[in-house]
């Protein structure tokens, strides 16, 4: 960001930046939210659910980390139920397939 930029930003009370953009400048700084306005102002911006984000990831070191009689350990671990974790044990990441490879 440019100094100028940044001087500026020094001077913007958080009060003063729309509702929206306080929340993003209490995570990351008044600095932060006017570069988001700045790259990214008038689109629209879809953020998911946190959950959503670590999913696939948390799923495949629960699955890693699964010793086969550990549901209870891995369920208070990763905040998640025993049956939740149970389910993430059967179920299997999907494989993708090569719809050109000559394999059947």
């Amino acid at each position: 960001m440019n100094n100028w930029l940044k001087e500026i930003a020094a001077e913007i009370p958080l009060e003063d930046l729309p509702e929206e953009y306080q929340i993003v400048a209490e995570l990351f700084g008044v600095d932060g939210a006017l570069r988001l306005a700045k790259e990214s102002g008038g689109m629209r911006i879809y953020v998911p659910k946190f959950e959503k984000l670590i999913r696939a990831r948390r799923d495949e070191r629960i699955r890693a980390e699964f010793n086969g009689a550990n549901h209870r350990e891995l369920a208070r671990k990763y905040e998640l139920t025993e049956t939740w974790v149970r389910e993430i044990v059967a179920r299997r990441p999907y494989a993708q397939t090569d719809i050109f490879s000559d394999d059947p």
